[in-house]
């Protein structure tokens, strides 16, 4: 996850900058889940929520909803 950088969207001199989150893959997030997404969260979750939600790629502000709505859902 090292070496990414931020993306910067340059817009009107008169409206502010916005800086975009970048994304990560799910291999990316999953290498850096106890990192990421704590101790309790193996790098198997973070795959298995990934493919249940039907996402590749995500921010780490989306990753995290989407482990932790994984995590906290009931099996029936």
């Amino acid at each position: 996850m090292a070496g990414k950088t931020e993306n910067i969207k340059k817009t009107n001199s008169a409206e502010p900058m916005t800086i975009l989150e970048p994304e990560y893959t799910a291999e990316e997030l999953a290498a850096a889940s106890e990192k990421v997404f704590g101790k309790k969260v193996l790098p198997e979750c973070v795959i298995a929520a990934f493919r249940v939600a039907g996402i590749t790629k995500a921010t780490k502000t989306q990753a995290a909803k989407i482990v932790k709505d994984f995590m906290t859902k009931e099996v029936k």
